[in-house]
């Protein structure tokens, strides 16, 4: 109600007001008590934090996220250390003057694996590897260590971190029998100082594998490899190894780049293992020198392939080669494809007196391109192609200072010195000069592989192939020499055009002489000088078997006749037949006797 002087409406107004006001109070009252209160916890929170120590903290909330009771023993002391992040092996107790650091860098290892296992078995971190870091300085080991998986172990450069180790066995051992990827050894300098004792072993190590930028020195062996696949090894250099540099059995789609093996008593051998042989195995750029026997041995490889490969100075041992090629022939892993791709041979100032670069036997396909051979006095046979060998191709190679470029032990080797004599190479079916006389079976793709073109030794066929290192027409069997069909069919012919072949450039083996003369296989033209007296032509009894035609030839001017007679066929129904100077006759066996295709008679005449 209002008054007329409007008190009650001022009452009621002052009422309102107030109670408006004490509302807005009590809001802000909780609005800060809140506020307040967070700021108490956060607080607390931070104070307890600092109370506890790290490694409490760490663990505390850590163990909610890593299977710490699947740690190996030799790292429970350092629990609170796993998690996905590298691994320092000064965490675990590694110092620098501590004789020993073999348990801090196995627990360090073991860590890597935990983290790593835990990580891949949901599939959502498949690509993590655990990562162990070795800072820069001189650390020592007295025992190997070893994973069961891939790990990544890493320092800080060759020059900066230097390991030494004193152990007698394996010191970074992967050789368990399980599959291992993304293994990799990168940034160090090892240093073994037993003779026995191996600094990397490598056992069923795939994908993403390898080492990089490494150095090792002394011990027995450098790098050791089983039955590895798709690994790398790139910018390593090995020396002073009392056995090997590096020695793989079975090392498939592996590559070497950029590497130096250097002053082991052999550099590097590959072979095949118990249960397979090496398929893709490459050399890119690489340098072996000074080795005491071979620089590089190849054994029962399917192939393997070299770029631009140094070898200095290796087999300083008397009678060692620089490079040994040969198989055991079990049929089984053989030798099939060898090839050196722009090599550098040099004799260097250490290699043996009156060595040789290259020994190769036992193999199908050598191959030795645009190359280089320099003896340095020291080597004086460049390739020697032994036993066993079905195809050697030496194309667009120099040899400098050495005796023998290449010597070929076995007629039968298919000696290629001419890319483009390569025509129609196969296998199983043999082309131009790439087959072989030989029926052996121990050869995977050269079953039954005669010699050449229709080569065929029951058939008597010929074969186009080599002859003493030299290219040549040839055949086997009864009458086989100069059976060549070169159009077996009627007609018109990609090789014989409306049924005619064209030869150009044909030499025929020719006998001048004079004096009496047999023929032989060799010579087609018998050309006999009589200016001494009478002389004789006797045609061979195998000139008859064969079909032979034969152009014979009086070439004296003293009026000495030539007698041509046959050992056990007539010729024109008659037992000899006689030349005057300048007459000439071109006779050929049908199988009977012989018949004269052609007479020249002398020009008196």
């Amino acid at each position: 109600m209002i008054t007329g002087d409007g008190s009650i409406f001022i009452f009621v107004y002052h009422m309102n007001n107030s109670k408006m006001k004490e509302k807005k109070k009590t809001a802000w009252y909780y609005k800060s008590t809140a506020i307040y209160f967070i700021l108490g916890f956060l607080f607390l929170a931070l104070l307890t934090f600092l109370v506890l120590d790290s490694k409490t903290f760490n663990s505390l909330i850590l163990s909610h996220y890593y299977p710490t009771e699947k740690i190996n023993n030799t790292s429970q002391e350092f629990l609170d250390l796993i998690r996905p992040t590298i691994f320092n092996i000064e965490d675990f107790g590694a110092a620098q003057d501590r004789e020993d650091n073999s348990t801090a860098l196995q627990a360090a290892i073991d860590a890597a694996i935990i983290t790593s296992t835990e990580l891949r078995s949901d599939n959502k971190w498949d690509i993590y590897v655990g990562k162990v870091y070795i800072p820069s300085g001189k650390w020592k080991f007295k025992k190997g260590i070893s994973s069961s998986i891939g790990v990544e172990i890493f320092g800080d450069g060759v020059s900066k971190t230097y390991l030494e180790y004193n152990g007698d066995s394996t010191f970074l051992d992967f050789s368990s029998p399980n599959e291992k990827f993304d293994l990799k050894i990168k940034n160090l300098f090892i240093n073994q100082f037993d003779p026995s004792s191996i600094a990397l072993y490598l056992n069923q190590v795939n994908r993403n594998s390898g080492i990089e930028n490494v150095i090792i020195e002394g011990g027995g062996i450098g790098i050791k490899l089983l039955n590895c696949y798709t690994t790398s090894f790139d910018s390593f250099f090995i020396y002073n190894a009392s056995q090997y540099g590096v020695v793989g059995y079975n090392s498939t789609n592996t590559d070497f780049k950029n590497f130096k093996i250097e002053n082991c008593t052999v550099g590097a051998k590959f072979t095949k293992s118990a249960s397979n042989s090496s398929t893709g195995l490459k050399f890119f750029g690489g340098v072996i020198q000074g080795s005491r026997n071979e620089g590089l041995i190849l054994e029962d490889l399917t192939n393997f392939s070299s770029y631009s490969t140094f070898f200095e100075g290796n087999g300083r041992n008397f009678g060692k080669p620089q490079i040994r090629i040969t198989s055991d022939l079990n049929g089984e892993f053989d030798n099939d494809v060898i090839a050196f791709y722009t090599p550098f041979i040099t004799g260097g100032f250490s290699a043996s007196k009156n060595s040789t670069a290259i020994e190769v036997e036992n193999t199908t396909n050598f191959i030795f391109k645009e190359s280089f051979i320099r003896s340095n006095d020291r080597i004086t046979t460049g390739v020697h192609i032994g036993k066993n060998v079905i195809n050697a191709e030496i194309i667009n190679s120099k040899f400098s200072g050495v005796e023998k470029d290449f010597v070929v032990q076995e007629a039968k080797t298919n000696l290629i010195l001419d890319s483009e004599h390569r025509i129609g190479r196969g296998y199983g079916r043999q082309f131009l000069g790439l087959g072989s006389e030989s029926s052996k079976i121990n050869n995977r793709h050269y079953l039954e592989s005669f010699q050449g073109v229709f080569g065929n030794s029951d058939q008597g066929k010929i074969g186009i192939g080599t002859y003493n290192g030299k290219p040549s027409i040839q055949g086997f069997g009864t009458g086989s020499s100069f059976n060549l069909i070169s159009n077996p069919k009627n007609g018109d012919h990609i090789s014989a055009p409306k049924g005619i072949t064209q030869m150009a450039g044909v030499k025929f083996g020719t006998l001048i002489t004079s004096s009496n003369a047999t023929t032989t296989r060799t010579a087609r033209n018998i050309f006999v000088n009589t200016d001494d007296g009478k002389r004789t032509v006797s045609i061979a009894k195998e000139e008859e078997r064969i079909r032979r035609e034969l152009v014979i030839k009086n070439i004296g001017t003293s009026s000495n006749i030539l007698q041509i007679t046959s050992a056990n066929a007539l010729i024109e129904n008659s037992p000899n037949f006689t030349l005057a100077d300048g007459e000439a006759i071109t006779i050929i066996f049908d199988g009977k006797q012989w018949q004269i295709i052609s007479k020249l008679f002398s020009i008196s005449q």
